[in-house]
């Protein structure tokens, strides 16, 4: 049985997965409601396991696995997210997650992954990683555009489409807003567009936000 923080800035999914994970043996040793705490608990408890949304305030959770990698975090991350599987799966397996679970899946499939990240194995769901190859082998634009954007503009571009402005992101991100601005750009470029409210609407269309 392991020792697992629990990340997700709502409190119903928390109580469900603490239930859950403690019926099958496992300690909560802290939880947390968005990335910046995050980083801070899993930094002083050092647990066997993370449970990681993607979707939190402060730092959202492609920004928290990156800082786990860059920092040599020695944790296993399950993250467990609404956002499409064809556009995150992947993108959470560069970026050092073990394992990979949508919110749309029943929750009691979390005990089957947990047990299997902290036996040294990976679980990135059968179905998510057939989409995926899917994706990947025909030409969708959704696929294409995915893959062109960074960590840190697909992060940029949730926080536009909260409705913050370049000084607020870069409050956030611990960034200039010039390097914002930067974002920003390369974002309308790599849409194919000049209007913000466009570029939103586009990234919800294919599931990036």
């Amino acid at each position: 049985m392991g020792s697992i923080v629990i990340v997700d800035d709502h409190p119903l999914v928390r109580v469900a997965l603490k239930v859950i994970l403690e019926r099958n043996g496992h300690h909560i040793v802290a939880e947390a409601d968005n990335g910046v705490d995050a980083i801070q608990v899993v930094r002083t408890h050092k647990p066997d396991l993370v449970i990681l949304d993607l979707d939190l305030p402060q730092l959202d959770g492609l920004s928290v696995l990156t800082h786990f990698k860059a920092n040599n975090f020695l944790v296993k991350t399950l993250i467990l997210t609404s956002s499409d599987s064809k556009n995150f799966a992947v993108r959470c397996l560069h970026g050092g997650a073990a394992g990979f679970i949508c919110k749309d899946e029943a929750l009691d499939e979390v005990g089957d992954a947990v047990k299997a990240l902290l036996s040294g194995h990976t679980y990135f769901p059968e179905s998510s990683l057939l989409l995926l190859q899917e994706s990947i082998h025909t030409n969708q634009m959704q696929s294409i555009v995915a893959s062109q954007l960074t960590n840190r503009e697909i992060t940029t571009l949730r926080l536009l489409a909260q409705g913050l402005n370049n000084r607020e992101i870069a409050a956030t991100l611990l960034i200039s807003h010039k390097t914002v601005s930067t974002y920003k750009v390369r974002l309308l470029k790599k849409f194919n567009t000049t209007n913000l409210l466009a570029l939103i609407e586009i990234a919800r269309q294919k599931g990036i936000i």
